[in-house]
């Protein structure tokens, strides 16, 4: 579900409750083993039971959160390399073939879009403005999967990535790579990774747009893994140890 606000429409309820979940786990506020209630929520928000109780719904189904059998209220999971190691590898999978089909099934609108959202990362990694960048990397990875137009698929792909979300909030705060750590990353950069994926589209390679989703997750993944020394006490202990 890609910010609603970079498509201007208005939240609804329980987009307000997904969003304030996520970002309060970008924001370390929420940390693995911690545990949200939904009268707590309701409360902090102003909202009644339902779409709270909806939204919690969604993000246990997304697997950014746990509904332990037999306990109240909702868990953020416990992570680990392997884990992290496991769903980066599945969104290779999937966002692989959703590229391949993408560009057998893109129109012409559908690469102005994508190019848009390309030069909005551009401006917002210039910029520095990290919020907005997060938000349009979200909406170009689910703009893939839709134009690649098999519902299956991107049913797959949607708890894959959000759980991924949890290892990108929490390993490293989400933003454009500093010379330190693009050299650590050999160089990653992810406006021109998806530059090079969009082009591929554009041009109709289907395989070239395999290959161009598989390199930009894979250099995502190594730049995860390579912070796990540094992050593991707080992430991969969390608050419930």
């Amino acid at each position: 579900m890609p910010r609603p606000s970079s498509d201007g429409r208005p939240l609804q309820a329980y987009e307000v409750v997904f969003w304030h979940v996520l970002d309060q786990m970008a924001q370390e506020r929420l940390l693995p083993g911690d545990i949200l209630f939904e009268t707590t929520l309701g409360a902090e928000l102003d909202l009644s039971r339902t779409p709270v109780r909806n939204a919690l719904a969604r993000l246990v189904a997304e697997g950014v959160l746990e509904s332990p059998p037999g306990k109240r209220g909702y868990r953020v999971p416990d992570l680990s390399p392997g884990d992290m190691r496991e769903v980066f590898q599945m969104r290779e999978i999937l966002e692989s073939k959703a590229a391949f089909l993408a560009a057998e099934e893109a129109r012409k609108e559908d690469v102005d879009s994508l190019r848009a959202l390309n030069e909005k990362e551009r401006l917002f990694s210039r910029e520095e403005r990290k919020h907005d960048y997060y938000d349009i990397n979200v909406a170009f990875h689910f703009a893939i999967v839709r134009i690649a137009a098999n519902r299956y698929l991107e049913r797959a792909f949607r708890p894959v990535f959000w759980r991924s979300q949890l290892y990108v909030n929490y390993l490293a705060e989400f933003h454009p790579l500093t010379a330190e750590e693009e050299a650590r990353t050999r160089g990653q950069n992810t406006p021109d990774e998806h530059g090079r994926l969009v082009e591929a589209i554009a041009r109709r390679d289907p395989l070239g747009a395999a290959a161009a989703a598989r390199d930009h997750l894979a250099a995502t993944r190594a730049y995860r893994i390579s912070l796990v020394t540094e992050r593991a006490e707080v992430i991969f202990r969390g608050r419930s140890h």
